[in-house]
């Protein structure tokens, strides 16, 4: 088995123990993907029914308000990526996924996880597990959003991902953070100064 494939088996078994069957299936069912900078898991016209692991590299999500890009969440290794507005619906994705680094990827297509779903019995504990996950990662970016203080939103940021925002150009963190760049640069700077 390859340590990519160990990668997201070890990230599943920490949620729930997978019987041998499940990890032979998952075995047969993903394919390793390896991805430029720059480039884009999902954009609208894009078919958006493939869920990803991050094996290594950072990612970002975003929508296009009024010709600017709105960044709404920001991943790094050993998260589940995929659209999460479009889970479940045949519709077309309005979600711009795109790749900050060079990514490493597992992809399960969506008909290959709804077989999963069906057929093995941990597979929808797994699933209730991550969604909860992703429940308390919109909730975290909702307070952070209502932070009256841009300074406040940058720290509690750094505090929840210290690693990510040294790992992503400045004006992805400034758009999550719903603050203008200069804004970002002068609290990092004042930060800088002051330790």
């Amino acid at each position: 088995m390859s340590s990519r494939l160990q990668d997201l088996q070890d990230f599943l078994y920490k949620l729930h123990p997978l019987s041998r069957k499940t990890e032979e299936l998952i075995s047969q069912y993903t394919n390793f993907i390896l991805l430029k900078k720059g480039a884009y898991l999902f954009k609208p016209g894009m078919d958006h029914r493939t869920l990803y692991f991050l094996v290594k590299g950072v990612v970002r999500g975003y929508r296009k308000y009024k010709g600017e890009e709105i960044t709404t969440w920001l991943n790094e290794e050993g998260e589940m990526i995929t659209s999460i507005s479009n889970i479940g619906l045949d519709q077309e994705c309005e979600e711009y996924i795109q790749t900050l680094t060079e990514c490493e990827l597992i992809g399960i297509p969506a008909d290959k996880v709804d077989f999963l779903f069906a057929n093995c019995s941990e597979i929808p504990v797994i699933t209730k597990l991550l969604l909860e996950d992703n429940y308390r990662g919109a909730e975290e970016r909702a307070f952070i959003s209502r932070i009256p203080s841009a300074e406040e939103k940058y720290f509690r940021f750094v505090e929840k991902h210290p690693g990510l925002i040294n790992r992503i150009p400045l004006k992805y963190s400034a758009s999550y953070l719903g603050m203008r760049l200069e804004t970002l640069c002068r609290i990092r700077s004042k930060r800088v100064l002051t330790t």
